[in-house]
């Protein structure tokens, strides 16, 4: 990737650029953003706990989470040690224990396994273009990114050139891993929340996306989300710039992979394998449905191929209301971000905030517009 970036506005996106071991990235990580990685970790942990209460959940606790926790960092360090020493380094520049960090990344996930419960608002909205619908024939992808409308100061870009792997650029929280971005071999990885009786104690999926984007292809990148112990149920998608699109669905325990080539594929926060429907918990259906039937007009509307800007467009879409892709603090839950990914032209766009008021930017490569010493 070329070492620059243009913007939609004349704001200058919040974020961090990190550089060296999975350590030093961590650590600077962690001391640059220790006031903010201590407000979210707490804001998500009351959050979780409100919603659990009201949803009925007989123990609810603090330390149940941070016991949970505990026996999924063991198995992530496993998985991926690289990816943990950046958790490690981040837990020790914010001075927080590491299982409070690793709680913090992977809460839906630990969430599920707890059987807490969950807003029914919450979800994000995601969309796959396959070549053959796309105007420049290179796949493209990319998707919201909608939760507790308190997370949305949080959102920042993040830029990592470590000293072994390929850099990537990605959008995520203060503290976190990767939650959706682009590699510069072009691999790029996003991800929807889906909810399963199977989860258990495993690996995050912030960890698995954070280990995918290390792959030098989607196939590559696929293959370690199947194999990995999941600990909870999410949806992916991977592509690449040799024109692979994988939509993969994934329990804890099963997955399902799909290769698209054709029409674009919507996905928002309920299953769309039989197989894996007879497992879903208390997902959020209406909503869910709603957005999926949104975008699928939105993208099967249009008279023409669809590009880049037809997903930004859809993605500020505020028909529906509280049903809507573009929601702003409907019970408590807001769209925070938005990406459109591709690989074809290792391109990231993203908007940190609501998609249908906040500026987008485009990186190509790292931006010294959020660059912080290391």
């Amino acid at each position: 990737m070329t070492e620059r970036a243009r913007k939609a506005g004349e704001a200058t996106p919040e974020g961090i650029r990190l550089r060296g071991t999975s350590g030093d990235m961590g650590r600077v990580f962690g001391r640059a953003r220790r006031a903010g990685i201590a407000t979210l970790y707490e804001k998500r942990l009351d959050n979780a706990l409100r919603q659990a209460r009201a949803l009925g959940a007989a123990q609810v606790s603090e330390r149940a989470l941070l016991e949970l926790a505990r026996a999924c960092a063991e198995i992530t360090q496993r998985f991926d040690p690289e990816g943990f020493r950046e958790l490690e380094g981040i837990a020790a520049g914010c001075g927080q224990p590491v299982e409070e960090v690793l709680a913090m990344n992977g809460l839906t996930d630990l969430r599920d396994a707890l059987a807490w419960g969950a807003a029914e608002a919450e979800g994000c909205t995601s969309v796959m273009v396959p070549p053959r619908a796309s105007e420049t024939g290179a796949a493209f992808a990319g998707q919201t990114w909608d939760l507790a409308t308190d997370n949305a100061p949080h959102v920042l870009a993040v830029a990592r050139e470590p000293s072994n792997a390929p850099r990537t650029y990605t959008v995520t929280t203060e503290g976190c891993l990767s939650l959706m971005g682009i590699n510069d071999l072009g691999v790029a990885v996003g991800t929807t929340n889906l909810r399963t009786r199977d989860a258990r104690p495993g690996v995050p999926y912030l960890s698995l996306i954070h280990r995918a984007l290390r792959c030098e292809s989607a196939e590559e990148a696929a293959q370690q989300i199947e194999g990995a112990t999941r600990a909870g149920a999410h949806f992916y998608y991977l592509l690449d710039p040799s024109g692979a699109l994988f939509a993969l669905e994934c329990t804890a325990r099963r997955s399902r992979r799909l290769r698209l080539t054709a029409a674009p594929f919507v996905q928002c926060n309920h299953c769309q394998v039989p197989a894996h429907q007879s497992s879903e918990a208390d997902t959020p259906e209406r909503s869910s449905r709603a957005r999926s039937l949104r975008m699928r007009s939105l993208m099967v509307g249009r008279s023409t191929l669809l590009r880049a800007e037809h997903l930004r467009e859809a993605f500020a879409d505020r028909d529906g209301g509280p049903q809507a892709i573009c929601r702003d603090d409907f019970s408590g839950i807001s769209t925070n971000a938005a990406v459109v990914l591709e690989p074809g032209v290792q391109k990231l766009h993203a908007c940190l905030g609501l998609p249908d008021r906040s500026p987008w930017f485009e990186w190509i490569g790292a931006s010294a517009a959020f660059d912080v010493s290391s």
